[in-house]
């Protein structure tokens, strides 16, 4: 059982998780929109390198890397906080 030591601890959880959403919402979006599918993962990978790359999609490369990598980062921010903030 989590033992949960103070509101810190809640809101630092709860903003790490608001964050992770906002860049996972917006990278679904980006693929949505660039109507990438997701019938396999082969055509899955092409169509999201595709996104990522300046020539594929030079408009909004940028975008969909900071959201790419802002998901990840923070999905990894929430899970290390996880693991060590209520530890």
């Amino acid at each position: 059982m989590v033992d949960i030591e103070g509101s810190s601890t809640i809101i630092t959880t709860i903003a790490l998780l608001m964050l992770f959403m906002y860049f996972a919402a917006n990278l679904a979006m980006v693929v949505l929109e660039k109507r990438i599918s997701v019938t396999s993962l082969k055509s899955f990978n092409s169509g999201i390198v595709k996104i990522l790359n300046k020539k594929g999609n030079p408009q909004g490369y940028k975008q969909a890397r900071i959201y790419l990598c802002g998901s990840i980062l923070s999905l990894f921010a929430f899970m290390a906080f996880l693991g060590f903030g209520y530890a």
